[in-house]
């Protein structure tokens, strides 16, 4: 766009001069030569201020955009912006262990090291990626640290067992499934054994809900499993079940709701919330105020 007003400007001056050079030629008048002169001196001049106040005015149309664009996003709404900050917090949360890893510094002993002094989410995954990494000394440091943690929980998983053997207490069966399943959470188990473990902690919550059928803590244990291992039809099955002697479970409720939400049920949908709004009249679990935001939303 310069480039051709450049032109155009070369052009408008060279008629001007001219111009100047035949009104110099034909008029004689000095008088008239002075203001010849000065009207073609000022159509020198104005195109230069008409590209000024066209530059100035875009300039300030930019600006105004801007400022619109600006606002345009400031009003902008995410509507699932509480997954999206937790997934956020996850992501950053892998970053630095994994980052320090790839470093060139041998630091990797001394992270694996923290790592397993440290008790986080998910503690064995960030262990496995050590095992793989091609520093030896990292990868001996991450093997020792899965087995020493393997060690650690069976031995206090036996312990808890044979204290349980001698004397059967609810607290004894909540403590022991407590940490049972922080070890299945924690991905320190190796995948081969990860299936046999998982029938023991399952079997360990039916021994519960025989000795005590009256504790509906193990029932939403047992369905929670069921839920969390795909399978759908035992925990909803189950959480009917419980729903029925225990109508204030609100694990329970949260389930129904999730799977009868999936499958797009609205009848059994209508019926659980008519439950909820029956039993929790006064005050409804915060685990299902998400729930029942999303689904009324």
């Amino acid at each position: 766009m310069v480039k051709y007003f450049i032109f155009l400007y070369c052009i408008n001056s060279i008629l001007i001069l001219i111009i100047k050079k035949r009104i110099e030629k034909e008029n004689s008048d000095t008088e008239r030569k002075i203001d010849y002169f000065w009207l073609l001196l000022i159509s020198l001049f104005v195109p230069l201020l008409g590209a000024l106040g066209v530059l100035v005015v875009i300039k300030l149309s930019n600006r105004k955009g801007k400022e619109k664009r600006y606002i345009h996003h400031e009003r902008f709404y995410v509507n699932n912006f509480n997954e999206v900050g937790l997934l956020s917090l996850k992501r950053r949360e892998s970053i630095p262990f994994f980052a320090a890893m790839q470093s060139v510094d041998d630091i990797g002993k001394y992270l694996v090291v923290r790592l397993m002094e440290n008790k986080i989410p998910k503690q064995g995954k960030y262990l496995k990626v050590a095992v793989g990494e091609p520093n030896k000394e990292t990868a001996h440091y991450a093997a020792t640290a899965l087995n020493l943690l393997n060690k650690r929980y069976e031995t206090t998983i036996n312990n808890m067992l044979l204290s349980l053997r001698e004397n059967s207490s609810i607290q004894g069966y909540k403590n022991i499934l407590y940490v049972y399943k922080d070890y299945l959470t924690s991905d320190v188990v190796s995948d081969t054994l990860l299936k046999e473990k998982k029938e023991t902690y399952e079997n360990l919550l039916k021994e519960a809900i025989k000795q005590f059928p009256n504790e509906v803590l193990f029932y939403e244990q047992l369905a929670i499993f069921y839920w969390e291992n795909c399978k759908e039809n035992q925990a909803v099955s189950l959480s009917e079940k419980v729903i029925s002697h225990f109508p204030n479970t609100a694990e329970c409720y949260f389930i129904l709701l999730n799977y009868y939400y999936m499958a797009h049920d609205k009848k059994q949908i209508n019926k659980v919330l008519a439950k909820i709004e029956k039993h929790y009249s006064e005050r409804i679990p915060l685990r299902l105020q998400s729930v029942l935001e999303l689904i009324k939303g």
